[in-house]
């Protein structure tokens, strides 16, 4: 349903299997709880970046934001995590010139904007966290609030502000878990709101867990280096291109720099560039006479490489800012990373 508030007439027959998948979800949440289940501890603090429903709440920014956090702090982060749609098994270091098919676009994204942060990937974290040098001091867990293999020292749950629709049993919402799993939480981010913009059918479960907001916004220059300023495209006829897993929000980024929304293209979230899907969008170019493909940074990870017409593809990298009066985020940090206890 992508975040809309009113559940679609579809959906109700099949909501019983939602129900289903949440309940088997708390039984496995419950054995792990219960040591039924055992967790693996990693040799330095861990922080886990996740969120209770299926993509879209912006963790990828929120990683690499909390990586520099870190390093002002004087720590020294590294990023695991699985590598979501890549073609290759078991853990691996991510360079800057990793192809994406062997590690992921957004490990591969996260180790271009990060350089000296390690990043790995794997589908076991511990095997992940292996490959990383020795001085790392503080272990980041992308993706990671439902991988209870490995115990966390702190758990940052995000949830999206602007997506409260999200927050219902699938299909009709997009939750990976139960509502309830939010008290496993050490601190709550409301990403694209600040922490009074809880959704509010999360808020009777997230009292007294701190909360703090993040907000993005596009930076001024595009890349590639040397395509202009964002400013300078703007108004212009450029197609929206966009396989991820909140693309109203792209879309709604796109017209607040003065793009049209209605000139674009959605593809499925992490959709990779096949020749069919290339064809598509030169075909969706051609009518409608585009100077310029606009993509947003995870895909252009993917596309950039294979990208070969005449009109530029363009990306905006996205900047968090905080919105945190109460210094919960750097306290629960603190905490984690065992400074002052």
């Amino acid at each position: 349903m992508r975040g809309a508030d009113r559940t679609p007439a579809w959906a109700y027959p099949l909501w019983p299997r939602g129900l289903c998948f949440l309940g088997a979800s708390r039984l496995r949440a419950a054995l792990y709880q219960r040591r039924l289940f055992g967790s693996v501890r990693l040799p330095r603090p861990a922080v886990s970046v996740g969120n209770l429903t299926f993509g879209g709440t912006g963790k990828t920014p929120v990683t690499l934001a909390l990586a520099r956090l870190l390093q002002e702090m004087g720590e020294k982060p590294a990023i695991l995590l699985r590598g979501y749609g890549r073609q290759s098994r078991g853990a691996r270091l991510v360079s800057q010139d990793s192809p994406p098919q062997a590690v992921g676009e957004e490990a591969l994204l996260l180790a271009r904007n990060l350089p000296g942060v390690p990043v790995a990937v794997g589908e076991r974290r511990e095997e992940a966290a292996a490959l990383v040098p020795g001085d790392t001091s503080v272990f980041l867990l992308d993706d990671a609030f439902q991988h209870l293999r490995v115990a966390r020292d702190l758990d940052v749950l995000l949830v999206d502000a602007s997506r409260p629709g999200d927050l219902h049993a699938p299909p009709g919402g997009r939750l990976r878990e139960p509502l309830s799993a939010a008290r496993r939480a050490g601190l709550i981010l409301v990403t694209r709101g600040g922490p009074g913009d809880m959704p509010p059918a999360l808020k009777p479960r997230a009292v007294g867990i701190p909360a703090a907001g993040a907000r993005f916004e596009w930076e001024p220059e595009l890349q590639p280096a040397g395509a202009g300023a964002l400013r300078d495209w703007s108004g212009r006829r450029v197609l929206l291109a966009a396989g991820v897993g909140n693309a109203a929000s792209f879309l709604s980024q796109a017209a607040e720099a003065g793009f049209d929304p209605g000139r674009a293209l959605l593809l499925p979230d992490h959709a990779w560039p096949t020749p069919e899907r290339i064809a598509q969008v030169l075909d969706r170019l051609a009518r409608e006479k585009c100077e310029a493909v606009l993509v947003t940074e995870k895909d252009a990870v993917k596309w950039a490489p294979l990208w070969a017409a005449p009109q530029p593809l363009l990306w905006c990298r996205l900047k968090t800012a905080f919105e945190d009066p109460s210094g919960h985020l750097r306290m629960a940090l603190e905490s984690a990373l065992g400074r002052g206890v």
